[in-house]
């Protein structure tokens, strides 16, 4: 099971990405008002999250084939 490194990867990611959302909610909480720039920063990172999501949800219609020539 050599994918277990590839989602050791991704959660490691997804904690750091999770810290910084954290440290912005409290930069934006006791620092800086939001500005409009941050407000389309912030739809970017929502819209590639949600592409994300639909990518995770993608690998579990994947179904194994050995025989497939197209395979990784």
């Amino acid at each position: 099971m050599q994918s277990i490194l590839t989602f050791g990867e991704i959660l490691k990611t997804l904690a750091k990405m999770e810290a910084l959302l954290s440290n912005l909610a409290e930069y934006y909480t006791v620092v800086e008002q939001r500005s409009a720039i941050d407000d389309a920063l912030i739809a970017q990172f929502q819209a590639k999250a949600t592409e994300l999501q639909a990518a995770a949800a993608a690998l579990l219609t994947i179904e194994y084939d050995p025989e497939d020539p197209e395979g990784p």
